[in-house]
């Protein structure tokens, strides 16, 4: 596993980070960020870059999996009326009703759209938004749903 930061306690339960350190096979490197990818018809090698000790080795492999963490990537919208809860993850429909903020700010007759934010005409899909599913499958089918909602919108102004 290459992990970006010096441990695994910030974005991972205890559990999981006993049940890594438990399989013989999985090795963690620390400091590390996959820097470049290698092959031909298919992928042969992966270079990792270990920032702390400033080193560049390759490996062969030809797989590799991605997980970019869990946390959102929502800091943008602390300048909007956008609300979001304390992780920074993003409410839309129905999680939006009972906030002081967002009856503050919604101006619309309706009330927002499953995927709707607490802007009306911005939507929010995948794993930035509250209580989503956190799994690529329903990210995906959200994002066809995100299309449908807003030709939805535009289509009553």
């Amino acid at each position: 596993m290459v992990i970006r930061k010096g441990n695994l306690a910030e974005t991972l339960s205890e559990y999981l980070i006993q049940r890594i350190a438990n399989i013989k096979n999985i090795f963690v490197m620390y400091h590390s960020q996959v820097t470049e990818l290698a092959g031909d018809d298919y992928l042969q090698q992966i270079k990792i870059t270990n920032s702390e000790e400033g080193t560049d080795k390759w490996y062969d492999t030809s797989k590799l999996f991605i997980c970019i963490g869990g946390k959102p990537n929502t800091e943008w919208a602390a300048e909007t009326a956008i609300c979001r809860d304390k992780n920074g993850y993003l409410y839309t429909g129905s999680d939006l009703a009972g906030l002081s903020q967002y009856q503050q700010c919604w101006e619309l007759d309706r009330p927002p759209y499953h995927l709707e934010t607490s802007v009306p005409g911005s939507f929010a899909a995948g794993d930035v938004r509250f209580s989503s599913v956190k799994r690529v499958a329903s990210a995906v089918g959200e994002g066809a749903m995100a299309v449908t909602q807003v030709h939805q919108y535009l289509s009553q102004l």
